[in-house]
């Protein structure tokens, strides 16, 4: 179950870069690459990815999910997958960005974050799922 506690880390991300591209499927997708640093991972690399079809492509909201790499506290490295949804603030370029990870090391944690577009930031706060 998730735990709606207080957080138990934060994340603070860099967008290095975006790549746009068609799917096999004919669907764009959208990939926003950051780097950064989270509580318990001093080093994170990942893709938040977003895939939908051309008519859908102006929506204000939708389903993401992520993909990282990362180094541990103890200097060991870690992968982990992650599925969620975004929802855009207002007419800003920026976005709350929910997701459910599932760590390489057997961890679960749900993150609550803002993507800025502007900013090129992807910040947020970290929650264990017990």
């Amino acid at each position: 179950r998730e735990s709606m506690a207080d957080p138990t880390g934060e994340y603070n991300l860099k967008n290095t870069g975006v790549v746009m591209s068609k799917t096999a499927d004919g669907q764009v997708q959208q990939l926003m690459a950051y780097e950064g640093a989270g509580t318990g991972f001093p080093v994170i690399l990942g893709s938040l990815i977003f895939t939908m079809s051309l008519s859908e492509a102006a929506a204000n909201s939708g389903s993401c999910s992520w993909v990282g790499r990362g180094v541990l506290d103890d200097g060991t490295l870690a992968a982990g997958f992650a599925e969620g949804t975004w929802e855009r603030i207002g007419n800003e370029l920026r976005g709350n960005v929910s997701l459910v990870h599932e760590v390489s090391t057997g961890q679960k944690i749900r993150t609550e974050g803002v993507m800025d577009f502007e900013a090129r930031t992807f910040n947020g706060k970290m929650y264990d799922i017990e």
